[in-house]
């Protein structure tokens, strides 16, 4: 790597720790300081900057969540500000799962009426899934004191990933790949395999509603299809684009309200308690889903402009 692009991917690091309001102009200020710190350097050993003399200008400088913490205010600090998000996602996901696993069943009782057990739920259960981020908060006091009480060494480890956050793995890419083309065959062959692999009994609790595989499964498997066609481009490619990531979000989203629909509409097995257990599921996934599209949008509007743009703003 060059100097620049090792100034450049530790700028990027310590901006997209800011709130976007500062992220900007931190970056400026950064990159501009550390290019000058740099050129100085090179100057009093009258040799020309390198990666090496730019690593350790940055390790020194500190590790990017220690320098934008430099631009927050002062204070002993419970969660720190670049942890906040993970904090509250963590925090939120936690009791959505309690909710997720213990509400239908408190709704399933036959002898009570629904709302009535809706209430004993709250009251016990319900209430009770705020025992997470009540640990969480606990455990972040703790951990904040053994920072203010034992602080982390000064020296810095920070390296600039040598693998973009674009480019992808693409042994794991290709599983991904292989998953979705199973996942089609499961709903084209499954009448064939209920047939000849299982038994009676058992094809009988997993059969298919008639009416359910001409619509529900086809828009299982044109969805699937979809999956399948992007997985290919993105491995091809050996890396993400920003059209890439937009069709992946869009699938996302397709893929949370067929499945909201499956769970709340039309019946799916012929077995009332095949049926029942599978909506429980698909309402788990449902939520997965949504959750994963949530952190993708999170992820592009968090993500710094790049080092070219910067600069271009710094010339106006």
């Amino acid at each position: 790597m060059t100097p620049d692009n090792v100034i450049d991917a530790y700028v990027s690091d310590v901006a997209r720790r800011l709130p976007r309001a500062k992220r900007n102009d931190v970056a400026l200020e950064l990159q501009a300081l550390l290019r000058e710190e740099l050129q100085g350097k090179a100057v009093m050993r009258d040799v020309a900057a390198d990666e090496a003399m730019a690593l350790e200008l940055v390790r020194a400088f500190g590790s990017p969540e220690d320098v934008a913490d430099r631009y927050r205010p002062a204070g002993f600090v419970i969660i720190p500000a670049t942890r906040s998000h993970q904090f509250v996602m963590m925090a939120l996901v936690g009791v959505l799962l309690q909710w997720l696993i213990t509400l239908p069943a408190a709704l399933q009782q036959a002898d009570v009426h629904p709302l009535v057990a809706l209430g004993s739920w709250w009251l016990t259960l319900g209430l009770g899934a705020l025992w997470w981020p009540g640990f969480m908060v606990m455990a972040a006091v703790v951990a904040g004191w053994v920072r203010h009480r034992w602080p982390p060494a000064e020296v810095s480890t920070w390296r600039p990933r040598r693998q973009g956050s674009d480019d992808i793995n693409r042994p794991l890419w290709a599983v991904g790949g292989v998953a979705a083309a199973v996942g089609i065959a499961a709903v084209v062959g499954a009448r064939w395999a209920f047939e000849h692999w299982l038994s009676r009994q058992v094809a009988d609790a997993f059969t298919f509603d008639p009416a359910f595989l001409p619509v529900g499964g086809a828009l299982v498997v044109l969805l699937w299809s979809g999956n399948a066609a992007l997985f290919a481009i993105v491995f091809i490619e050996g890396r993400w684009r920003a059209l890439t990531r937009k069709l992946d979000m869009a699938l996302g989203s397709l893929w949370f309200m067929a499945l909201t629909w499956l769970t709340l509409g039309p019946r799916i097995y012929l077995s009332d308690t095949t049926d029942q257990a599978a909506k429980g599921w698909l309402s788990l996934v449902s939520l997965l889903v949504l959750i994963d599209v949530g952190l993708k949008v999170w992820r592009l509007l968090q993500h710094p402009r790049p080092a070219d743009t910067l600069a271009a703003i710094a010339k106006h």
